[in-house]
């Protein structure tokens, strides 16, 4: 029996409005409009895609003190969050989600990197999504971007 690969999709699609990359989910136009049609392989190289690059854009800015505690706290706020990928996804999707406005980051398992000391909650949310953005749109851009046809 197949298990069902979860859409990464967050709700928030920008693609209708013109955007190659999904300001949302990190997904490219194409992958939103043939997901329903991918077989559970190409639906898993995505979310492999997106949590690699969730992931190492996070490790900039915190590292995961305690990914238990993490975990409970996304579940004791109704948080969304998906448990099989790494935790770094989930400090995302925290972040996501509250858009860094919450007191300590002890208190949710994590810890600032010494770089980002100086910055706000806020600031290394604005930080991680506009370079999880800058990413993904290179990405598209260098593997999927069709060049002009001229007459």
């Amino acid at each position: 029996m197949q298990t069902r690969v979860p859409t990464p999709c967050v709700g928030l699609c920008s693609t209708t409005y013109g955007d190659s990359v999904c300001r949302g989910c990190k997904r490219f136009a194409h992958e939103i409009v043939d997901w329903n049609g991918y077989s559970d392989v190409q639906k898993a190289a995505i979310l492999r895609r997106l949590g690699e690059l969730t992931s190492s854009i996070v490790n900039r800015y915190v590292v995961i003190v305690d990914a238990s505690r993490l975990r409970e706290m996304l579940e004791t706020h109704g948080l969304r969050y998906h448990s099989y990928q790494p935790p770094e996804c989930w400090a995302y999707d925290l972040f996501r989600q509250t858009g860094g406005r919450f007191p300590r980051l002890f208190d949710l398992g994590l810890a600032k990197l010494p770089e980002a000391e100086a910055l706000t909650n806020a600031d290394i949310w604005e930080r991680i999504q506009s370079e999880f953005l800058a990413i993904s749109e290179a990405h598209y851009e260098r593997y999927f971007r069709q060049p002009l046809a001229f007459d």
